[in-house]
């Protein structure tokens, strides 16, 4: 993830802006300064919560957006859920998976497959600019470089949830008034009472020791704040023991578990955003509805892959996938969504 520069001071500031500046326009943040890091935590936490998570404006005013970080925001009417940000077969994609050999030389099984690729009502700006809950408004998600400030007007009365199709659970609150009175000094304490809780919430998640039994939590979120490690990062089984790989359940982020020889993985990682998703990244390296069982020497050279994991209810993606192990070894996995700095040991006795 990278980051913008902003100082604590700079959007604190922000937010209290004298009424002149810009009366009708409510300034928002996606992620706290500095380069969207929280004070005092140590290790790899981010914050992708929005600051102030809740607002209130008049009927007519605006808010002014900044994203710190990488992320898209969206609004979808009452009643329908956020779009999924990758999905099967979409049109205009590339044609279905074909040519993809494991390191034996053998046919992978999602040849033939419909590739994942990102999806265009996630990604793209839509619906304007003009938030009045008849019709779904999303910024968009900046591939580029950092993103511009999403300005949206709000005019009508009542209260707007907006949200985020990428990081599910994300959200702030728009309560939108006939007539409403300058609340920056109350929005501003708001963003300090955030960012002590959620720096709190961070260290708290870092210290997770993982779930009881043959069980690996990938990434461990709460309230928008995310971890980018393995749960615990080393674990001790026996041979033909199964380990759950799993998300959070509250998880914002979306994570994969591969085995394999480094420089082979790293490839697959490489390529893993694009047109389309690279398949050895999101598909599981055995075909649906077959145990997978790694004793070292999978395909060749020990690749197996859980296939992307997340926890949003609106994708094809499971929440965990199982692994058996039936050789002794140590063996090092990494997510190939985020690289090695997400990586992991099984010890198999």
């Amino acid at each position: 993830m990278t980051f913008r520069n902003l100082t604590a001071a700079g959007l604190l500031g922000a937010l209290l802006l004298p009424a002149a500046a810009d009366a009708a326009t409510k300034p928002v943040f996606r992620g706290p300064p500095p380069k969207g890091e929280l004070k005092g935590v140590k290790g790899p936490a981010f914050d992708s919560s929005f600051y102030p998570n809740r607002v209130t404006i008049a009927a007519g005013d605006k808010i002014k957006l900044t994203t710190l970080g990488f992320g898209d925001t969206i609004f979808v009417p009452k009643g329908q859920k956020a779009p999924a940000f990758a999905v099967p077969g979409r049109a205009g994609s590339q044609s279905p998976v074909a040519g993809a050999k494991d390191a034996a030389g053998a046919d992978m099984w999602f040849n033939g497959q419909a590739a994942f690729a990102p999806n265009p009502a996630a990604i793209m700006p839509q619906g304007g600019t003009v938030i009045d809950g008849t019709k779904t408004v999303g910024s968009g998600l900046a591939l580029d470089g950092p993103p511009k400030p999403w300005v949206v007007k709000f005019p009508k009365a009542g209260k707007f949830v907006l949200r985020s199709a990428l990081q599910p659970g994300v959200t702030l609150t728009v309560n939108v008034k006939k007539n409403a009175r300058s609340a920056k000094k109350a929005d501003a304490a708001r963003v300090k009472r955030q960012l002590r809780a959620n720096a709190k919430l961070a260290n708290r998640l870092l210290k997770y020791k993982g779930p009881q039994g043959n069980v690996v939590r990938a990434g461990n979120d709460a309230n928008g704040v995310a971890t980018i490690a393995f749960f615990p990062a080393r674990k001790t089984v026996k041979v033909g023991d199964t380990v759950t790989f799993t998300m959070s359940q509250h998880s914002i982020e979306t994570h994969n578990v591969a085995f394999g020889p480094k420089a082979y993985l790293d490839e697959h990682a490489k390529r893993f955003f694009g047109p389309v998703f690279e398949p050895f990244v999101t598909f599981r390296s055995e075909a649906p509805g077959t145990p997978i069982s790694f004793d070292g020497a999978n395909h060749g050279n020990g690749y197996v892959n859980t296939g992307v994991l997340d926890a949003n209810p609106v994708t094809a993606f499971p929440k965990s996938e199982r692994v058996t192990f039936t050789k002794a070894g140590t063996y090092a996995y990494y997510c190939a969504v985020h690289g090695n700095d997400m990586a992991g040991e099984i010890v198999v006795e």
